[in-house]
Formats: C-alpha cells, sequence, structure tokens
C-alpha cells in the first residue's frame, strides 16, 4: 500500500459494506448498493438520529471514527468502508490510534507546496484537497480509466499514483486508494488502512503526507509525529 503500488481489483463478491455517514452521499451509497448490489449487507454509522429501511441494513447512532475505530479489527466482516462524512476518515482513524504514544503535529503548507499539487486548496491546518477537475463532477461519474466523461479528453494519471510519487524533501508520501464501487461510490479497503497505520509507525521519524485519493480527487494531510516523553519516533 505505501505509495500505493498495489493495485489490486475489486475483492470478488463483495457484498459486506460499512457507510460512514448517513447524510446526502451515504444514501446515495445505500440506494445504489442495495439496487446493483444482490445480497449485499450494510451497516451505516451517523452521530445524528436517521433511519434507513432494508433487511440488510443495520443502522448504528454513533460517532463513525470511534466507531470504526473500535470495530476495525483483524478479518472484521467488512470489504469494503465507504466515507460519506465531511473528514479525511483515514487520517482521523490514525490520529485515534496514534495519539496514546505520539503527539501529532499538522506541518505548516508551503505555499511552493501548493503549487505543485493540481487544483490544490487548503482545508485546515496541515491539509489540502486535491483535484484533476476544475469543475464540479456528476455525482455518477463511472470513473473511466482512459477519459473524463465530463471533458471527453483524455485522463491524467490517476491522481492516486500522482500522490504517491510526489516528491518533496523529506516527505513520505503514504497513499490510500479510494476504489470506485459503483458510480459515485467509493470505498478503502480494510487492509490499506491497517497498512497504513504500520507504516506510520515504522517511519514516524520522518514527516509524512498522508492521502485518500481516487483517480481525479483526494485530500492531503502533512504532519509529523513525536514520541510522547521523549523525541521523534525510531529510525
Amino acid at each position: 500500500m505505501h505509495n500505493n503500488k498495489d493495485q489490486r481489483d475489486l475483492p470478488v463478491n463483495a457484498t459486506r459494506f460499512w457507510i460512514l455517514g448517513a447524510g446526502r452521499f451515504g444514501q446515495i451509497a445505500v440506494k445504489r448498493i442495495t439496487r446493483h448490489i444482490p445480497h449485499a449487507t450494510l451497516t451505516v454509522v451517523d452521530q445524528k438520529p436517521f433511519t434507513m429501511d432494508g433487511a440488510d441494513i443495520a443502522t448504528i447512532r454513533e460517532d463513525g471514527i470511534k466507531w470504526l475505530n473500535r470495530t476495525l479489527v483483524p478479518n472484521a466482516s467488512v470489504d469494503l468502508i465507504i466515507p460519506a462524512i465531511p473528514v479525511h476518515v483515514a487520517v482521523d482513524w490514525l490520529i485515534l490510534n496514534l495519539n496514546q504514544s505520539f503527539d501529532i503535529n499538522p506541518l505548516s503548507i508551503q505555499d511552493s507546496w501548493l503549487t505543485r499539487l493540481p487544483h490544490a486548496m487548503r482545508g485546515k491546518a496541515g491539509q489540502a484537497f486535491v483535484s484533476h477537475a476544475d469543475f464540479i463532477c456528476p455525482d455518477d461519474c463511472p470513473e473511466p480509466a482512459n477519459v473524463c466523461t465530463h471533458t471527453g479528453k483524455p485522463r491524467p494519471m490517476d491522481l492516486f499514483r500522482w500522490l504517491g510519487k510526489f516528491d518533496l524533501d523529506d516527505v513520505l508520501p503514504i497513499v490510500i486508494r479510494s476504489h470506485q464501487l459503483l458510480p459515485g461510490v467509493g470505498g478503502i479497503y480494510p487492509a490499506d488502512l491497517m497498512s497504513a497505520l504500520d507504516i506510520v509507525c515504522n517511519h514516524s521519524h520522518r514527516p509524512m503526507m498522508i492521502a485518500t485519493a481516487c483517480r481525479c480527487h483526494g485530500v492531503a494531510d502533512f504532519m509529523r509525529l513525536k514520541k510522547k516523553g521523549g523525541s521523534a519516533g525510531p529510525r
């Protein structure tokens, strides 16, 4: 998963999905999965009150990241995690796993860094949103490999690959690919989250860019870890 060189296809016969968020995009995911994937079982998590109809839909009222942190274990009953909440799920999950051992400090994103990222916009401290598109994409884009459905022009290098090759001083890029399940519905492998955690711990002495991206869009958090009670993590 490091630099996303392992580009696996979606698991065959994936039927078990965790959807974090029951707002607009969570509801889109539920509708499209139940319509197109027979025998799918869905767990939908949101901290606000909500209802979902369906015999194979479990609903949980809880903070999505905290629930994920407690529930995601090796061999958990899930094929794909579908983020549908307005946070960087991978990074927030990593922080919950790291904050007992490390102080986690966002890196200030220099203007020179930002100009090297495609159509980048600043988010919260240490965060940037990036995209190959300078327009609003339709929410049912099928994400073809070679041609943009909106412009009809050849697609640039997949953004998850582009970010994995991002060369910035000593900053280590760690990229988690968002795989498209259905048009407008994407998710991440549980194993990729766990792999990212291992990589972060093994390289805790280095500044990092941790990103989640599909072919066109992504979010990247720049950070540095410091071992609590001491200096930066072991080299």
